[in-house]
């Protein structure tokens, strides 16, 4: 069920609902974290400017994971249809 959830991020609360609170201020643990780097890198820009940068770099975080993950899947695939030709050749099942 969802719940009403209070965090803070780059010094302003929000009340966010959802069903996960632990999930929920993790999260905006790591907005207001690349807020707060931004900010440190350019402090003089208006916190608009400073969210949209933050949202960038936690895109640009993501993307970077997604395709880590994909390398990883696809070495994992390699792998295993390795070690399937090996096993199908020691059990003599080689077409």
């Amino acid at each position: 069920m969802a719940e009403t959830i209070a965090v803070q991020i780059h010094g302003s609360e929000y009340k966010l609902r959802g069903d996960d609170a632990t999930r929920i201020q993790q999260a905006a643990g790591m907005v207001n974290e690349q807020m707060q780097f931004v900010a440190g890198k350019a402090p003089t820009q208006p916190v608009s400017t400073i969210a949209v940068l933050a949202a960038l770099n936690t895109a640009e975080m993501l993307m970077n994971e997604q395709e880590r993950n994909k390398r990883e899947a696809g070495e994992i695939v390699r792998r295993i249809n390795s070690l399937t030709s090996s096993m199908e050749e020691l059990l003599g099942l080689d077409s």
